[in-house]
């Protein structure tokens, strides 16, 4: 506790860190209940790998040894932190997805050394699939859910309507809601590369964007691929919607983007010594 009190960029990241676990509590504890510990454990509590990660990330760099003079507060942080916990403690996952934004923005605005700013960029970031994302879907919903809706048709041969889509064979249709949009896909793709970024203390350059580019356009993939599955199979439609099917994809949209962009930090360390 007196580390937390005498380093503001700690006591942001844990308070950043707290509101990201209190804005998915809803699909956590809904794990817990319906799937058990162990169920919990292998589905990662219904939270992609990639946020679990950048909470990692986010704890990691706030942990690291800084000297003590760059650690001394700012007047106003803790009116700011005070008001990020209690935004943070609120009983409603939305006022916590505004606390990981607020805690990111502030330590930025503030940032003090090196430190601070790779913290701030990753709780950024990790606002982009738990406020921002949805913010975009709820703006444009029907254009992005129904482009979502075309290309699976499209590859699946069925008829699509907005962001309705028909089952191979048996004239059934299944809707593409926002939870399933590529747009989520595309916000975890950023998440990961601003985390292995800032984890690795990089210089952002031309081909590390590119990295970056290319992991959102392979999630982006990804997401169509399973949607088409859901299409062509029918029968497993729980399975790749919520079920093992499902968790299987996420595990395989960090692989893939974890190589895309693991390789272009790679050889932005070789390129930056």
């Amino acid at each position: 506790m007196k580390l937390l009190a005498s380093d503001r960029a700690l006591a942001f990241a844990f308070a950043g860190a707290l509101a990201v676990l209190n804005a998915l509590a809803d699909p956590i504890l809904s794990s817990l209940r319906d799937a058990g510990l162990f169920g919990t454990l292998i589905s990662l509590a219904g939270v992609s790998a990639v946020i679990w990660f950048a909470l990692f990330a986010v704890l990691r760099i706030a942990l690291e040894p800084v000297a003590l003079e760059a650690a001394a507060w700012h007047r106003a942080d803790m009116a700011a932190l005070m008001s990020i916990l209690a935004l943070t403690l609120f009983p409603a996952p939305w006022p916590a997805t505004l606390a990981v934004f607020a805690a990111g923005a502030w330590l930025f605005a503030t940032a003090d050394g090196n430190r601070s700013r790779r913290v701030a960029l990753v709780l950024l970031a990790l606002s982009g699939p738990l406020l921002w994302g949805r913010v975009i879907l709820t703006l444009f919903a029907p254009v992005l859910l129904a482009l979502d809706g075309h290309i699976v048709g499209a590859l699946a041969g069925t008829a699509a309507t907005g962001n309705t889509v028909g089952f191979v064979g048996n004239g059934a249709r299944f809707i593409i809601g926002g939870p399933c949009s590529s747009v989520h896909n595309i916000s975890l793709a950023i998440l990961l590369w601003s985390s292995i970024i800032a984890l690795l203390d990089l210089r952002v350059d031309r081909p590390l964007i590119m990295a970056g580019v290319v992991a959102m356009a392979g999630m982006f993939a990804l997401n169509i691929v399973r949607l088409t599955a859901i299409a062509y199979f029918p029968a497993d439609f729980d399975s790749l919607h919520l079920g093992t099917g499902a968790t299987l994809f996420s595990w395989a949209g960090l692989l893939l983007a974890g190589l895309i962009v693991g390789g272009g930090a790679y050889a932005a360390i070789d390129r930056q010594r």
